[in-house]
């Protein structure tokens, strides 16, 4: 059993060198960083006291300590044109009937922060003769907290935590599964074109080679999940960002189950791959063939507010225990805190016992289909592998 062991560190070692795996683990972090992450930094750093604001009240009502006051939209104009300040807004007589108020600025759009602040301003003064406290009220009139009940009426606080996670392991685990997956289609399709696998089967048998295959290829995958939680928590960890995600709870039991799922799901869609890629004469022939198990492994994610937001309807309970779709789907309704733990112990019995019958359909068809050149079987002869 030990040439496996040797197999499997060939796959590690060559695969983990190839340039595709390199960009997908290090450059996804950096396009998604330079997507989401760089703006929150950029707005983390920036402030209001960059804006500098004036305004034209016609009512003659309104007054401020922090807001330039000008006479006449004339004046101000030529203060804005003149950089003197960065906005200013006309509140017309009609102000108290109408609500209405033009804001101007050298720029096309308005900026959010701008008009929150001239909403504050004007809350102030509508409301000064009010209490201190009623006027914090008026401002943030609702701070909620959302519940959910279970069967026994017991009630729990939502947590936002579970699904961030829940979709996170869904878009890395269509990833990182389909491309250690893909690895292992392209690498028995192209050994299996110039004849490699003929002098790796006169060394070593069927299943001993497709169990160091899938074995290498699911330590690659577990290395790139590795190396995106690692420079995940190093942007998570940075100031601005941490300080949006304040108060999100990361569970722990989530993630064990997450990682649990992860892994009986490399080894369903790693013996499919291969088993496709024994039986494929081209490789692109073998893409188009996975594409059918890829699109079928990711309908969760293409339902995920469905299955979000009713976790007990008869799809999601279907998906949670076909084994092409059960690890996101149980992961998302997991999320939902509805999920019984005996529907995850038969989920993850039925998926592992998935595993079991694909590894022995997959060396079949590995045995039966590898040394096939220019023909690809019919369905009745891998039927007939099978059997």
């Amino acid at each position: 059993m030990t040439k496996w062991i040797t197999i499997a560190k060939h796959e590690f070692a060559y695969n983990v060198r190839r340039k595709e795996f390199l960009i997908m683990t290090f450059g996804l972090p950096l396009f998604m960083f330079a997507l989401i992450g760089f703006p929150v930094l950029l707005a983390g750093g920036g402030g209001t006291d960059k804006f500098t604001i004036g305004y034209v009240d016609n009512t003659g009502s309104f007054n401020s300590t922090n807001f330039t006051r000008y006479s006449t939209e004339e004046l101000a104009k030529t203060d804005l044109l003149g950089g003197k300040i960065t906005h200013f807004f006309i509140i017309p007589a009609d102000y108290i009937s109408t609500g209405k108020i033009e804001i101007f600025s050298k720029r096309s759009r308005t900026q959010g922060t701008i008009e929150s602040e001239i909403k504050g301003f004007l809350l102030d003064n509508l409301l000064k003769g009010d209490n201190k406290d009623i006027m914090a009220r008026v401002k943030n009139p609702i701070s909620s907290e959302y519940f959910t009940l279970n069967d026994k009426g017991e009630s729990g606080k939502d947590d936002l935590s579970g699904l961030l996670i829940s979709l996170a392991f869904a878009f890395f685990f269509m990833l990182s599964i389909f491309t250690s997956s893909n690895f292992l289609l392209q690498g028995v399709v192209e050994e299996k074109e110039n004849r490699v696998i003929e002098m790796l089967l006169s060394s070593v048998s069927h299943r001993e080679l497709l169990t160091g295959k899938v074995f290498g290829l699911g330590a690659v995958g577990l290395t790139q999940v590795l190396i995106w939680q690692v420079i995940g928590i190093a942007i998570l960890s940075s100031g601005p960002v941490a300080s949006l995600l304040k108060g999100i709870n990361i569970s722990i039991p989530l993630l064990v189950f997450a990682s649990g799922y992860f892994i009986l799901g490399f080894l369903v869609f790693a013996c499919i791959m291969a088993g496709v890629g024994a039986v494929a004469t081209t490789s692109r022939e073998g893409q188009q063939i996975a594409g059918i198990f890829t699109v079928i492994g990711a309908m969760p994610l293409m339902i995920s507010q469905l299955i979000i937001s009713k976790p007990d309807s008869i799809i999601s309970i279907i998906f949670s225990y076909f084994p092409l779709t059960s690890p996101i789907t149980m992961i998302m309704r997991i999320s939902t805190g509805t999920v019984q733990y005996y529907e995850v112990v038969l989920s993850l019995l039925i998926l592992a016992f998935s595993v079991i019958v694909i590894i022995e359909m997959s060396v079949k068809i590995f045995r039966a289909s590898l040394l096939m050149y220019g023909k690809k079987p019919t369905i009745p002869e891998l039927i007939k592998y099978v059997r």
